[in-house]
């Protein structure tokens, strides 16, 4: 059981960078790749053999833990790496449709601002369309709730 929480911590420190769906994916395809090479690993560290393959963050998440001696055995890394990707998994999205691009640094302040107000990780699929006027619109679980002005501003038209 405590080594189970310790992987989820473990885990966690990962995901505390992760903000969008698309930084997410690309954590995901990182580990399909470390997976593949798992069983080729020869000599030197996996940290070594993965530098130029993968992102930055699995990159340094996986020094980490080398540096911690904390990286499973080759024997066991094929179960850490299924354990890490049904962790990614479980990490709840939101879309988010907006009027314009939001920047690398809106878009974090936005997944920070949800996490603390919804309490769980999260992160957002963010998508541009023109059309929205003022706001924003939000699918989360299944739910679609519209925030912009557009439906406030065709209706004040209607009326004229």
């Amino acid at each position: 059981m405590q080594n189970t929480e310790n992987q989820k911590v473990s885990f966690r420190s990962l995901v505390d960078g992760i903000f969008t769906a698309d930084q997410l994916a690309r954590i995901r395809d990182d580990i399909r790749t470390i997976s593949a090479m798992a069983f080729k690993v020869g000599a030197g560290s996996l940290s070594s053999q993965i530098k130029t393959k993968v992102g930055s963050s699995i990159y340094l998440y996986i020094l980490s833990l080398e540096k911690e001696n904390r990286l499973p055995a080759a024997a066991s890394l094929g179960h850490f790496l299924t354990e890490l990707a049904g962790f990614l998994d479980g990490i709840d999205k939101i879309t988010l449709t907006l009027a314009f691009d939001p920047s690398v640094d809106f878009q974090k302040e936005i997944a920070l601002w949800l996490e603390k107000n919804l309490g769980t990780k999260v992160v957002c699929d963010f998508a541009v369309d023109e059309g929205i006027i003022g706001g924003l619109v939000i699918e989360y679980h299944g739910m679609y709730k519209d925030y912009s002005k557009a439906q406030e501003i065709e209706s004040q038209i209607r009326r004229a």
